[in-house]
């Protein structure tokens, strides 16, 4: 009887640890490391080494947190000319395309991300949270998305406010890694956009097993002289959405803001604002349902 009760307790103590590993990295932002000139928060990829040397940093420590000593704040500042987001990711960030490289060990299904915000655009600028829970996948050598999220603010908040954002999922695969993505722009960003961010964490476990794919018969048609992208598919469901089209050294050659109908969609870029492509390109639809992502090549 004393081996069983043992047993279990250490079956409970074994839960409890791998639990508490999974979760988010310095998620409350109390940890920081001072390189100098500049701090950094702890397990949270940044611009602030990359804009160092213009002695700007869009990254900063806020004191006091909405709990804790600490919170993050992020602000799109001019740095030498390039109107910069202040980008922070559980991970690693690409300084140059001002996207995630790598995430953090996760294996749960969880159903929202929370955390408490502050935040404002100037003019249409917008705050963007996301996250994406991903699986490598060693039969095709590559990272499959299990579920994602992404979220555009709106208005304005000046005090401390709780949000939950629910993961879209696309697979019923367990994920093996969690990328969190928050920046103080979208993809047009304006000078002195902020958004300030505390208490960070995953919430509730996804118990839903069907596949959720709310795009489908994805198909991509560059015209013969590269000045026009279509891209049709068909949606689950109504709803609005980014469209971006980017090379491969991340750089956005046309972005819109589009409206998607349930059914067959086609969209078509506007020739005006392309100029001729050719080469590798990426093109990605981001939606509250899911976020859609395809590569391409325009040969001429």
């Amino acid at each position: 009887m004393l081996y069983m009760k043992s047993t279990g307790l250490l079956s409970i103590m074994s839960v409890f640890c791998l639990l508490a590993q999974a979760q988010i990295p310095n998620s409350g932002f109390e940890s920081w490391t001072s390189l100098g000139s500049y701090e950094v928060p702890d397990q949270w990829g940044n611009m602030n080494s990359a804009t160092e040397s213009s002695g700007v940093y869009t990254t900063l420590k806020g004191s006091p947190g909405a709990t804790g000593n600490y919170y993050i704040k992020l602000t799109t500042k001019d740095v030498k000319g390039v109107i910069t987001p202040g980008v922070i990711v559980s991970g690693q960030l690409n300084s140059a395309t001002w996207l995630p490289e790598s995430g953090f060990p996760f294996n749960q299904r969880v159903e929202s991300l929370i955390g408490k915000y502050q935040f404002m655009g100037y003019g249409n600028d917008v705050a963007t949270i996301a996250a994406w829970l991903t699986r490598w996948n060693p039969v095709l050598h590559r990272r499959d998305t299990v579920a994602n999220l992404w979220r555009n603010t709106s208005g304005m908040i000046h005090v401390w406010t709780g949000f939950s954002i629910p993961f879209a999922y696309q697979s019923t695969e367990t994920p093996d890694t969690a990328i969190i993505m928050i920046s103080s722009s979208s993809h047009t960003p304006v000078k002195n956009s902020f958004i300030w961010v505390d208490d960070l964490n995953f919430d509730g476990m996804a118990t839903s097993v069907q596949r959720i794919e709310p795009f489908g018969n994805v198909s991509i048609f560059p015209s013969l002289s590269g000045n026009e992208i279509s891209i049709s598919f068909s949606s689950k469901i109504s709803c609005s959405g980014n469209l971006i089209i980017f090379d491969i050294s991340g750089k956005i050659v046309y972005h819109a803001e589009v409206m998607i109908k349930a059914g067959d969609n086609v969209i078509r870029t506007n020739p005006v604002n392309v100029r001729p492509l050719t080469g590798m390109y990426f093109i990605q639809l981001e939606t509250s349902a899911g976020l859609l992502t395809r590569k391409f090549m325009i040969n001429r």
